[in-house]
């Protein structure tokens, strides 16, 4: 029920390599790769197989040398025992230099859909109007916006990923809700201390008056930042293991394990999570300096 409840909360997941999949959480990110780039995720079901399993597709790239970028994702979510969850939304920024870096202003627009059948579900109280004897099937508008700058050495952004909460009964489009918002604030620096070993602290707090969490991340980067280790623990329940490796120039491979902590471990499995990214830039080349691996 609690799975159930979190995912018509929110059709944004939560992945656990967020550092490959900014746009998905913050359209300013659209083009700081200053690449065309593209990517893929795969999440197995959390929580032992009960939970939510997550696909993604993301595309951005600046247009031409014009301060505009541009950029699209495709998420699907699906939680037992009959719920799927689609994102549809294209990503705009607009990217003024400002000081050593950028000051980015996004935009985002899209479609979401619900397709819920709560009748499956084994109810305590079978006349709980909470859960709908009637499958849900909605598509609806929705919008998000988000500021980040960076430089060479770090990036701070803010944003609000859902404008608009899910429709309910017979609406056509959700309420504008400013006290379910999600606000989720990110950050990362780059201690650059060789080429052969450089360390990439990073953040993640998500915020609403429902409840907080946050992501806290440490990634080292040996062999000219081609491969990068490190973990992250995702408050209150999970730690994370990462590996990340830059095959070549144009593709990178990331891998994460997800695994349960503290006094949930017994009741709660791990989940694999796979991405696949490439990238094509005017002049081929590895980015060694560049915090964005992430």
């Amino acid at each position: 029920m609690a799975v159930s409840l979190a995912a018509q909360n929110t059709l944004v997941p939560s992945v656990s390599n967020y550092h490959l999949t900014w746009t998905t959480i913050n359209p300013a990110f659209s083009g700081f790769r200053d690449a065309i780039s593209a990517s893929t995720l795969y999440r197995s079901p959390l929580y032992g197989g009960v939970g939510p399993m997550d696909m993604q597709l993301n595309v951005h790239s600046p247009v031409g040398n014009s301060k505009v970028a541009l950029g699209g994702v495709v998420a699907y979510n699906m939680a037992p025992p009959d719920q799927d969850l689609f994102n549809l939304m294209t990503t705009y920024a607009y990217r003024l230099y400002l000081g050593s870096g950028r000051l980015s202003f996004g935009l985002s627009a899209g479609l979401y859909g619900v397709n819920s059948n709560m009748s499956e579900l084994l109810l305590r109280d079978p006349a709980d109007p909470s859960f709908g004897t009637e499958p849900y099937q909605k598509w609806f508008p929705n919008f998000a916006v988000g500021m980040l700058y960076y430089t060479d050495k770090y990036f701070i952004g803010i944003s609000v990923p859902e404008i608009m909460t899910i429709p309910a009964g017979s609406q056509s489009v959700g309420a504008v809700d400013p006290d379910r918002w999600r606000v989720i604030m990110s950050g990362a620096y780059l201690f650059d201390f060789s080429r052969a070993f450089r360390l990439k602290p990073s953040v993640m707090v998500d915020y609403n008056r429902a409840s907080t969490s946050f992501k806290a991340s440490l990634n080292m980067g040996f062999f000219d930042s081609r491969v990068f280790i490190g973990g992250a623990y995702d408050y209150p329940n999970y730690g994370i293991a990462l590996l990340n490796i830059q095959i070549n120039p144009q593709w990178l491979v990331g891998y994460a394990y997800t695994m349960a902590m503290g006094e949930v471990r017994s009741a709660l499995g791990g989940s694999h999570e796979v991405v696949l990214r490439w990238e094509l830039r005017p002049v081929v080349r590895t980015i060694p300096d560049d915090p964005f691996y992430f």
